[in-house]
């Protein structure tokens, strides 16, 4: 309510929309009043600036750009916003030259809701390019429009500067061209003059040259307690981050749930979502059941033969280091040495040697049917 009061082009519709408030709440009534009307309502604005903007999204925009800049020292701060406006005034100038249109583009998308809009309205033609508009919607409303002043009773035509509902329809009448009754300011023409000039690039520090002078050194430094803000201070109306104050209240606005999109609940309080989430568990829990009775009603299976046998590991014997012998020792030795071998190798050959048992595994075949059987079937794979 308070928006429809603010964006009222004239004094009538204003103090209608400021007594639906008024019977609303008293409290708000008040605090409206007591600001006065031309700081926040289009009812009270002059036509110069020639914008129906409300709020300080532009200032808002730019404060967010140079958040880092703001941070530096002065030079250094007007140095970052000087190549921030260079680069911005030039990317704004090339990306004009394409555009083939003579009114600008976001201009054109509000005419064309105007020029929509028109076609609830009925004009009447008078005499000396003045119409009268009524509505064609049942209502007794009317207002008056002149085309050779840009003028219309509503006061959008002169506060915006291009034609607002009222005038579209008189447009239409007579079929005019819209492009002669926008103002000036909103033409190709004139923003291609607004970003005509140059920032010209400068040298850095490297390149100037020294004077007689001391140098202007910067102030003592001296670091705040508490972390550095980057934030501007607000005023009492606006919302903190922090307190009650920290999100706007959703009172008197009507939830919809992005699940079933229906009205009066949200998406984790959904009766639909809930019942579809208690049938899908039902339904998984019923086939773990059937699964775990399936798997009961199966024999149980006898453990498969290990095919690799389990290799012994057998640390080796710690030898000794014999002490050096003399040559005729040495010569001895070899000869009972070589005798010993001899000895062994006829009694090794005398003895008769085990028979190694080669220990073949089962197949996959003889593996299934000793699964499926009992032991005692076992002896027909023999």
């Amino acid at each position: 309510m308070m928006w429809k009061a603010a964006k009222a082009t004239y004094v009538q519709e204003w103090e209608r929309r400021m007594k639906e408030i008024q019977q609303v709440d008293q409290g708000a009534y008040n605090h409206l009043m007591e600001i006065p009307a031309k700081y926040w309502s289009k009812s009270r604005f002059n036509y110069f600036p020639r914008v129906d903007t409300l709020v300080n999204n532009m200032c808002e925009c730019f404060n967010s750009v140079i958040v880092e800049a703001r941070e530096k020292p002065i030079v250094s701060m007007l140095e970052d916003i000087r190549v921030y406006l260079m680069n911005r005034w030039s990317d704004n100038r090339q990306s004009i030259v394409t555009y083939a249109g003579e009114i600008l583009p976001k201009i054109n998308k509000k005419i064309e809701r105007e020029f929509d809009k028109g076609g609830e309205w009925l004009a009447i033609y008078a005499g000396r390019d003045k119409y009268e508009v009524s509505s064609s919607q049942g209502n007794r409303a009317k207002f008056v429009v002149d085309l050779n002043l840009h003028e219309c009773s509503c006061r959008k035509f002169q506060l915006t500067g291009y034609p607002c509902e009222h005038a579209m329809s008189c447009i239409r009448k007579m079929c005019l061209d819209v492009k002669n009754y926008v103002n000036k300011c909103y033409r190709k023409q004139t923003y291609v003059d607004c970003y005509q000039h140059v920032i010209y690039p400068l040298n850095g520090p490297n390149l100037w040259s020294r004077t007689e002078n001391d140098d202007v050194l910067p102030p003592v430094f001296r670091k705040p307690i508490g972390r550095p803000k980057l934030r501007r201070n607000k005023t009492g109306d606006e919302p903190r981050n922090n307190g009650p104050l920290s999100k706007l209240a959703r009172t008197g606005q009507q939830q919809k749930c992005s699940y079933c999109f229906a009205l009066g609940h949200n998406k984790r309080t959904c009766p639909r979502k809930r019942k579809m989430e208690a049938a899908a568990k039902k339904q998984n829990a019923t086939a773990q059941a059937k699964k775990g009775a399936k798997k009961g009603a199966g024999t149980t299976r006898t453990p498969k033969p290990n095919k690799i046998p389990a290799k012994t590991t057998t640390q080796p014997a710690t030898r000794l280091q014999p002490k050096r012998k003399s040559s005729t020792q040495v010569g001895g030795s070899q000869e009972s040495q070589t005798s010993s071998k001899r000895a062994r190798c006829s009694s090794s050959a005398s003895q008769p040697q085990p028979s190694i048992a080669t220990v073949t595994s089962p197949s996959r075949r003889s593996l299934r049917f000793m699964a499926k059987t009992p032991p005692r079937a076992w002896k027909a794979l023999g």
